[in-house]
């Protein structure tokens, strides 16, 4: 269940401890597109620092959440990637809540700041339990606290500007990791609850499209996992148990996969404005921590710290712990 927040002035505080996300093992196997040689986390990068909750990796930037469903495409030169998951990732100490931008809420919030504020500053004696609820929750109500995950998008591929739509379900902090030679061409996340991207490109270049309490959750598209043929299906199914009946899901799943394929055709190409050539989520529909767009590299690269944050305006994000 996520937590009613209590909150007066959490607004990026920093927490007490060193304790903070953490990192992601070498011999963690990376999600690659269909086809492709497994390869691990080891092998492509020496990895990012675990990040600490006592520390602020970097001045957040926070790109005004518009209304509008525009969003920036891949440029006529680049190579896309379309990555979906769920949710997954690693522990971060990157949290928020969910905050409607509207000009009248912002108002509404600010003035009872001020007197929660003012009442506090007041008392002689500790607010009672009581109090103190009342007066977060006049704050807070109607808002949760929602935790950041870390996904590590390893981008190996030099011959092209690489574009990234990257979709999730859960809040993601999408932490762009580019080998030597690379150029990102642009970054749309889209997700249920608000992401957040480290290592990120300009921001007329960047977009943040989300469901939870956002001002733009009529643009939020729904991700899917990649088109599993029918006889894929089949076969996993019988390899757990050779006497299954799949006279029932045969129909069930041939719809699923011309569905998924009419996503991918359509959707994902409108948004991306030309079609992936990465397709990368896990097809169990479950989670992962890290991904490679292009190849895996002769000699891992070194990973860099994490030295740009960009964020939604319609959330109000704190960094610590919870």
């Amino acid at each position: 269940m996520r937590n009613i927040v209590l909150v007066t002035t959490l607004l990026f505080a920093s927490a007490c401890g060193n304790a903070g996300g953490a990192s992601i093992a070498p011999s963690t196997p990376l999600v690659v597109v269909n086809g492709q040689a497994p390869v691990t986390y080891g092998q492509v990068t020496t990895g990012t620092p675990p990040l600490s909750t006592s520390t602020l990796p970097a001045q957040p930037e926070i790109l005004r959440t518009n209304t509008s469903c525009r969003t920036p495409t891949a440029s006529a030169n680049a190579r896309a990637a379309y990555v979906y998951t769920y949710g997954g990732g690693v522990r971060t100490p990157m949290h928020h809540v969910s905050i409607k931008d509207t000009p009248e809420a912002a108002a509404e919030r600010d003035q009872k700041r001020r007197e929660a504020a003012s009442k506090l500053k007041a008392q002689t004696k500790p607010m009672s339990q009581k109090a103190m609820r009342k007066e977060a929750m006049a704050f807070a109500e109607g808002n949760t606290v929602e935790s950041s995950r870390q996904i590590d998008v390893l981008v190996t591929e030099t011959d092209a500007p690489v574009f990234l739509y990257l979709a999730s379900y859960d809040s993601v902090l999408w932490n762009i990791q580019r080998a030597p030679g690379v150029t990102i061409d642009g970054i749309v996340v889209n997700s249920y609850d608000a992401g957040v991207i480290a290592n990120g490109v300009e921001a007329d270049r960047t977009a943040f499209i989300s469901f939870a309490n956002s001002p733009n959750k009529t643009c939020y598209v729904g991700g899917k996992g990649r088109a599993v043929p029918v006889e894929e299906r089949v076969a996993a199914a019988r390899k757990l148990n050779p006497s299954i009946d799949l006279r029932t899901r045969k129909e069930q799943w041939d719809e699923e996969y011309r569905d998924t394929r009419r996503f991918f055709r359509t959707n994902v190409r409108s948004l991306i404005g030309k079609h992936p050539e990465w397709i990368l989520n896990d097809a169990r529909k479950g989670s992962f921590q890290a991904v490679l767009v292009g190849s895996a590299p002769a000699e891992p690269f070194q990973a860099q710290p994490i030295g740009r944050l960009q964020m939604p305006s319609h959330i109000i994000p704190y960094w610590g712990t919870r």
